[in-house]
C-alpha cells in the first residue's frame, strides 16, 4: 500500500514539506563554501586595487562584483555538475564536502524513501543556483535559467531516451533563502504531471523548454512559495518553471535529484550511486572523498568531449504535443 506522501505527490506532481532542514547546520556551509569560491575568482579577476575592500564584502556584494567582471561560464562555478559541452582538464564544478552532507542527508532521504522506496540512487541531474534581482542581471541573462527566470519544463525531458522511459525520478528542491513570489519562486499546474511526457523544443540559449509553452501562462497556477528549511518535491511529469525575481535580494537554491536503484540514471556516464539500501554492501560511496573521486574520473573521461547528452522529447505525428492535450 502506498503511503500519503507518494499518493500526494503522484496526484498534484508537487510535494512541500516544511521544516525538514536546518539552516545553520545543513545549508550555510554550502553558502560557506561559495564564498570562498567568490574569494579565489575575486583574487584571480578582480582588479589589484579592489581586491581588499571586496574580500571584505558581505556574500551578496562579492556575488554582484563578481558578476560584473565578464567571467566566462560564472554560472558554472558554482553550479554541481560539469559543464554539459566542451569539457576541460581544467573544467570546474561545485562539488563540496557541504555539498556531499547535503546529497547523503539523513533527513532528506527519509522523505525521499517514502517515494521512491529503500533502494535509492544519487541522480547526477542536479545544480546550485545564485539568482541576483533580475534588474542587476545582464539583459543576455534575464531568460537563462541558471541566473534568470527558467522556462516551462519537466525534469524528465533533460534524461536521455533510457532515462525517459524507464527512470522513476524525483526531484528536491532546497531554498537557502525564503522564496517568494516576489524573488522569483517556482510555479506549476496542479495534477498537470499526469498527462506524461510532453514535446520539447530547444528555446533560449538551448534551455530545455516545453512545446506551445505560452498555453501554461493562461493556466491556473500553484506558487511554490517556501522558507529556509523546506524542501519541495517535485515528480518527474511536473510542468514547472520561475518567476523572474523582481525583489531586491538574491534567490538561491538547490536542485537535487534521486532515482530508484537499478533504473538509468539518463545522465551515462555521470555518477550515479547508491545513498540508501537495505543492503549495507551496496553503499560503496561513503565519503566527500570518494564522491569527488567519481566526478573527477568522469571529467577525465569526458575531456574534450561533451559532459552528456539528451535528445528532446519528440513524438511523432505531434500527439504529444500539449496543444493536443489540454
Amino acid at each position: 500500500m502506498k503511503n500519503n506522501l507518494y499518493k500526494k505527490l503522484s496526484e498534484d506532481g508537487f510535494l512541500i514539506v516544511r521544516n525538514i532542514l536546518n539552516f545553520k547546520k545543513d545549508l550555510k556551509p554550502i553558502l560557506n563554501d561559495m564564498e570562498f569560491v567568490m574569494d579565489c575568482l575575486i583574487n584571480k579577476y578582480g582588479k589589484r586595487k579592489d581586491i581588499k575592500k571586496v574580500l571584505n564584502f558581505d556574500f551578496k556584494k562579492k556575488y554582484t562584483y563578481i558578476s560584473k567582471l565578464n567571467i566566462n561560464d560564472l554560472d558554472q562555478y558554482f553550479n554541481t555538475r560539469l559543464p554539459r559541452d566542451h569539457v576541460k582538464k581544467n573544467s570546474d564544478y561545485f562539488a563540496t564536502h557541504s555539498l556531499w552532507n547535503l546529497i547523503t542527508n539523513k533527513k532528506i532521504l527519509d522523505v525521499v524513501e517514502k517515494i521512491l522506496g529503500k533502494e535509492i540512487m544519487s541522480n547526477p541531474v542536479q545544480n546550485t543556483r545564485i539568482k541576483q534581482p533580475e534588474k542587476k542581471l545582464p539583459k543576455a541573462s534575464v531568460h537563462d535559467g541558471l541566473s534568470g527566470k527558467t522556462p516551462w519544463h519537466q525534469d524528465a525531458a533533460v534524461l536521455n531516451t533510457k532515462g525517459q522511459k524507464l527512470t522513476d525520478m524525483v526531484t528536491v528542491w532546497i531554498p537557502f533563502t525564503k522564496t517568494t513570489k516576489r524573488n522569483g519562486c517556482m510555479i506549476t499546474v496542479k495534477k498537470i504531471n499526469k498527462i506524461g511526457l510532453l514535446n520539447h523544443i530547444s528555446g533560449y540559449r538551448g534551455q530545455v523548454e516545453i512545446k506551445n509553452s505560452e498555453l501554461l501562462d493562461k493556466m491556473e497556477h500553484v506558487y511554490l512559495e517556501a522558507n529556509v528549511g523546506d524542501i519541495i518535491l517535485l515528480h518527474k511529469h511536473s510542468i514547472h518553471c520561475s518567476l523572474r525575481n523582481r525583489s531586491n535580494d538574491f534567490r538561491i537554491s538547490a536542485d537535487l535529484r534521486y532515482n530508484i536503484a537499478g533504473q538509468p540514471s539518463g545522465r551515462e556516464p555521470l555518477p550515479n550511486f547508491y545513498v540508501r539500501s537495505k543492503n549495507k554492501k551496496n553503499i560503496q560511496i561513503k565519503n566527500f572523498k570518494q564522491w569527488l573521486t567519481l566526478w573527477e574520473k568522469a571529467k577525465e573521461k569526458r575531456t574534450g568531449k561533451y559532459a552528456f547528452k539528451y535528445p528532446l522529447p519528440t513524438f511523432k505525428d505531434n500527439k504529444r504535443d500539449l496543444s493536443n492535450l489540454v
